[in-house]
């Protein structure tokens, strides 16, 4: 390879965001933020890397030998960078929280690494905006969480949205009464993961299961749409375990009807991804044209337990690359602002120039000023390309020296002269929605 290509290439599955898709960025992340803090959940920051030991106690095996692992030079034991967030915050609470009153509401923005072939919207290192709801066993808790994922979904304007409900001890009971050895259920998660009734029919008829187990089983991939789901499963099920799951799943979808989201939510109950993390009620969200999920989550009741602490909890996930890419398929996406105030200054000593950008930033006005020595009409192209609101010229050729000429970038209004003095004495009088709508 050319020796100047290896020298500007990026490693796979890592990504850059230039300006523009930094701000896009930055705007999910704040409107996911804004969502969190308006149902009272307070900001938790954890570090990128721990103890892989530590780690592992919380992490399921398959996701642990996908972790970016290096040796700590120190204590020469191994160090993880993280590769799930919820692990780390089940020690915390373990550890330094558990006297705290509950429910614990925390949430965080954080990036996660994960040793993976990158696909739709995720790299190997990925950005998550989430939540954890901790210490409350009962199905308000994961209702309340769904809700909160719909509102994240509305406030970042996104449209024909649906959450996928499921409920993972459900198929945990059927599995008792199969009694399959783990090579089989691996098979029997594959096939209903791809929903191939084919696959699905060929191992239930090779496992010799009970007719009411085996009728169950090939049932699940059916088990998908609006309530009647419940009422087609409750006719199928014989078990305890699956029936409490069901009536778990039953009460938390009355608390979404009666959160008026039940046209968001459809229940699959052959759902089965996530199974070795969740312990109960667990969901994905989807939006038209976009195959992979952007947010998922759900009950982890047994996670706190490998801390030493045994506590309920429920939580979920936005990931933040797959929300920009369904923001812009569905041409939600905002132009990045650029500054208010661009001041181009022709005068020698810059006096004026550098008084009005300190006068205007005080009051929380974004000001750029053209340092490069240029013709007006180069300085205004830039300006417009910055997307400048106001471009304010001061000592341009043949005109008083303590007029500033002002000249809207966004086509909204006139141009006008006005006296430096009394933009530095009264701004706001001159610009009345200076720094309103553009900044978030």
């Amino acid at each position: 390879m050319d020796r100047k290509i290896q020298q500007t290439q990026l490693p796979k599955g890592a990504k850059i965001y230039l300006p523009d898709e930094a701000a896009q960025k930055r705007r999910v992340e704040a409107e996911l933020c804004g969502v969190f803090r308006k149902w009272g959940y307070r900001d938790i920051v954890t570090s990128a890397y721990e103890y892989f030991d530590v780690l592992a106690q919380g992490t399921d095996q398959e996701l642990q030998e996908r972790m970016f692992k290096m040796v700590d030079r120190e204590s020469g034991r191994l160090l993880a960078l993280r590769a799930d967030v919820t692990p780390q915050i089940a020690r915390i609470v373990a550890t330094r929280m558990r006297e705290e009153p509950k429910p614990l509401r925390l949430a965080y923005l954080t990036n996660v690494f994960r040793y993976d072939e990158p696909h739709v919207g995720r790299y190997r290192e990925f950005y998550q905006a989430g939540a954890e709801l901790v210490g409350l066993p009962n199905p308000e808790g994961d209702a309340e969480l769904i809700a909160m994922t719909v509102e994240g979904l509305r406030a970042l304007g996104l449209e024909r949205f649906q959450l996928d409900v499921g409920q993972a001890d459900f198929f945990r009971g059927i599995l008792e009464d199969l009694g399959a050895d783990q090579a089989k259920v691996r098979e029997l998660r594959s096939a209903l993961g791809r929903k191939d009734v084919s696959a699905l029919e060929r191992i239930v008829a090779a496992l010799g299961a009970p007719a009411a187990v085996g009728e169950l089983l090939l049932a699940l991939p059916g088990l998908y749409g609006r309530g009647d789901v419940l009422e087609r499963a409750e006719r199928l099920v014989k078990n305890p375990r699956s029936e409490a799951a069901l009536a778990n799943l039953a009460e938390v979808y009355r608390l979404l009807t009666a959160y008026g989201l039940a046209d968001s939510v459809l229940l699959d109950l052959g759902e089965v991804s996530g199974f070795d993390y969740y312990s109960g009620v667990h969901f994905e969200a989807y939006v038209s044209g976009l195959g992979a999920p952007l947010a998922g989550g759900g009950r982890y009741d047994h996670m706190l337990a490998r801390f030493g602490y045994d506590c309920p909890a429920t939580g979920f996930a936005f990931e933040v690359s797959r929300v920009l890419l369904a923001i812009e398929n569905q041409g939600a996406a905002e132009p990045a602002p650029g500054p208010d105030f661009f001041i181009i200054d022709f005068t020698a000593d810059k006096t004026r120039a550098l008084a009005l950008s300190r006068r205007l930033r005080d009051l929380g006005a974004a000001v750029a000023r053209d340092i490069l020595s240029r013709g007006l009409d180069a300085s205004l192209a830039y300006a417009r390309q910055q997307r400048a609101r106001w471009a304010l010229v001061i000592g341009e050729p043949g005109t008083d020296a303590a007029e500033v000429r002002v000249i809207p970038l966004d086509g909204k209004g006139g141009e006008r002269r006005a006296a430096a003095a009394e933009i530095l004495a009264d701004p706001a009088r001159h610009f009345p929605d200076m720094g309103g709508t553009r900044h978030a």
